[in-house]
Parts: structure tokens; sequence; C-alpha cells
């Protein structure tokens, strides 16, 4: 609870420092009145990082309260697509696009979009069924040889619920006209998002090499082991590679990268051919690549829960 809340605490002072010192050494007219957009980011933070925490408390009631929090998270992405988007003609009628493979993110965002609808649904039913116990949950802050501990577990959850939303931010922003508005508002929450995320992986390599980790569930079969231990090592490089090389492409583009009310100037010229080349590895082959291995990550987790029986698998990391 203490290490929670010095944390929530640390991004709030960066956020509200950058909306203090970022508006006094930088232009930041073209942004919302009152940082607007830096608020938003805040918001969705401080909302992964608590819901994270709710959902592996000991109290069962909280943990009732976590699942509400994420069906609502969930059911607020598919209100944002089916209530502004399609309201907005973005989906027949984007911005130009700059390959083919662009021609599919309309339909990528109708996808994810539908199953966070069908995602929020299911929560709100598990959190039915969740709210008629009343057995504590036993967690140390530090991992145990049979599952990962309060410390791990929030910086898996924080990440997965940042990166899951980022997905169809992400989309969305590359397809919003130029001229549009609140075109630049996308971007800074999109970015601030994405170094929250670099951060939180680099924390959760740092603490996954220092503390104990759990054993290997029992029943898994060598070769699930060793595909399981092979997903995992693939989405922490991609959960780098995809912030990294989205920071490359933007200051081969002469574009600064935002942290709340920070604007992180390029490091380098600008150059059409860098920005083809990084363009290309962070909007097509890295997104369809994490689409797999999260997938496949996903389905994994939910054949051995509904399928195979191995509750265990799943209460390592949840529950």
């Amino acid at each position: 609870m203490i290490l929670l809340i010095i944390v929530s605490s640390v991004i709030s002072v960066i956020a509200l420092l950058s909306m203090i010192f970022g508006e006094a050494i930088q232009d930041l007219s073209e942004r919302l009145p009152g940082h607007g957009e830096s608020i938003i980011s805040l918001t969705i933070i401080l909302s992964s990082l608590f819901t994270a925490w709710f959902i592996n408390h000991r109290l069962p009631k909280i943990r009732v309260f976590g699942t509400l929090l994420a069906s609502t998270g969930c059911l607020a992405m598919a209100c944002w697509f089916f209530l502004f988007i399609i309201n907005t003609g973005f989906l027949s009628n984007p911005k130009p696009y700059d390959t083919p493979l662009d021609a599919f993110k309309p339909t990528l965002l109708w996808l994810q979009c539908t199953f966070a609808l069908i995602a929020g649904i299911g929560l709100l039913c598990i959190a039915f069924k969740q709210s008629r116990s009343c057995t504590p949950l036993p967690l140390n802050n530090t991992n145990d040889d049979v599952k990962y501990g309060l410390v791990a577990r929030v910086l898996h959850w924080t990440t997965a619920f940042l990166f899951i939303l980022m997905i169809p931010l992400g989309i969305f922003s590359t397809m919003i006209p130029e001229g549009t508005p609140y075109r630049i508002e996308y971007y800074v929450v999109h970015k601030t998002i994405g170094v929250l995320i670099f951060i939180l992986v680099i924390i959760r390599l740092a603490w996954k090499l220092y503390s104990h980790q759990p054993k290997p569930a029992p029943g898994l079969s060598t070769f699930e082991r060793f595909l399981s231990t092979a997903v995992h090592a693939v989405l922490y490089f991609l959960l780098l590679a995809i912030p990294i090389s989205g920071f490359i492409m933007t200051s081969y583009f002469g574009a600064p990268t935002y942290l709340f009310g920070w604007e992180l100037q390029p490091l380098w010229q600008s150059s059409e051919r860098g920005v083809v080349i990084w363009g290309v590895i962070h909007k097509y082959l890295l997104p369809y690549l994490i689409y797999l291995v999260l997938g496949a990550h996903i389905l994994g987790a939910l054949k051995h829960f509904l399928f195979d029986k191995h509750t265990k698998v799943l209460n390592k990391i949840l529950g």
C-alpha cells in the first residue's frame, strides 16, 4: 500500500511539474487549455495502477471492486469507439494511407473494441461471481515458489492494461486527418503512455532479475514450459522495441516525444529515409508481430484455465 502511494505520487508530481515548467519553457499553444491531454494521460495511468492493485488485494470485496474497474475500462473503450470514433467519419474517410496495410486499420479497431465490449461484460459476470466469495488472498510483496508477489503482479497488470489501451489508441491516432483540432492531443496521450510503458518494462525486468521466480506450474509438459518461456521473452522484447522504435521514428520525422506537459525534442536531424524504415518497423512489423504473440499468450492462458483445468497457471499471477 505504501509503495503504491509512493509510485502514484511520483507519477503525479512528474505530471504536475511538466504542466508547470513545460508551459514556461515551451510553446504549448496547440494543446488543450488547462493541459487536458496531460490530465487524461495521468488519469489513465493511475487508474491502471490502482486497478492492478485492487484485483490482487487481500480483501475479497476490494478484488471485486478491482474487477469492476477493469470492466469499466473495457466498456469505456467500447463506448469511445461506438459513440465517438464511428461518428467522426474517420473510419471511412481517414488520413490518406501510407501503405496498403493501412486499409486494415478500421477492421482492427472494430475487432479490438468489440472484444473490449465482450470482455467488459464478461468481467461484470466475474465480479458478480467474486462477490459471493469471502476468501482472503494471502499474498506477500515478493514472489514465492508457487505464485508471484504483489509487486510483480501490479507491474504485470499495469503494463498489460496500458499496452492493451495503446493498441486502438495508436491506430486511431494515425487515422486522424491533418488539421483536426484534437489530433495532437491523441499523440500526447499515446506517447506519454508509451514512455511510461517503457519505464515499467525496465522496472519489471529489474524486479525479475532481483526477485525469486516461482517454479513452473505442475502438469505442464516440457514443450509447454519452453513455449511459455519463449512467448514471455518475445513479449518483453516487443514491449521495449515498440516504444523505442516509435521514439526513433518520431525523431527522424522531426517531431517531439511527449511526456505529459514536456516536449522532448529529437536527438538527431530529420531524415525521410529514417522515417520510412522506422515507420515500417513501428507501425507495421512490430504491431502485427505482437498481435500474434499477445494472442498466443492470452489463448494459452485460457487453454490452461478452461480446457486443461490447470488453474494454478493463472493463479500464479491472478487470484
